[in-house]
């Protein structure tokens, strides 16, 4: 069985993994990226909370959101979305043409990535997807929201090392 690996982008283009915390019975997530380029090097990072928020898949969907608007303002042109939600990643490639409660979420996802030079969406297992809930995890427990410019918890480090040190 072959050991499912975070690969790096392909030059010029920035990876953003994205997940989400959610806490259903407050009805908060908090949101989590992390932007690396083709050498696996974190680029940014954010952790983004979001109120009101009906489930989880509604929370996964919030979180790819977020992704796009922080690409945008870090003026990032070619990315490559990976998350781990299949519904979530199924619904954005349908292009918003769906019944779902996720339909306006993936709409306003499709419009965004029309701004964009390139844009892919991803799906991606779980273990593949470490450091971006990592990072969720820890904006939840420090309350934080916004971008991790004085660098990630070293949580978040050690997943981002491993997936560098299994791939190259």
């Amino acid at each position: 069985m072959v050991k499912d690996l975070w690969r790096p982008p392909d030059d010029g283009v920035i990876k953003l993994n994205f997940d989400v915390s959610f806490q259903k019975d407050v009805k908060i997530a908090t949101t989590a990226v992390i932007a690396r380029d083709s050498t696996g090097d974190i680029v940014g990072a954010e952790t983004y909370l979001v109120e009101d928020v009906a489930d989880a898949f509604v929370a996964e969907a919030r979180a790819c959101e977020r992704a796009l608007i922080y690409a945008a303002e870090r003026g990032f042109r070619r990315l490559q979305l990976e998350g781990d939600s299949l519904s979530v990643i199924k619904s954005i490639k349908k292009e918003g043409k769906n019944k779902s409660i996720l339909r306006p979420i993936t709409q306003h996802i499709c419009k965004m990535g029309l701004s964009f030079d390139e844009v892919t969406y991803l799906f991606v297992p779980k273990s593949m997807n470490g450091a971006a809930h990592t990072l969720a995890l820890e904006g939840r427990r420090k309350h934080f929201c916004g971008g991790w410019g004085t660098g990630v918890p070293a949580s978040v480090k050690k997943f981002v090392m491993a997936d560098r040190l299994a791939w190259f």
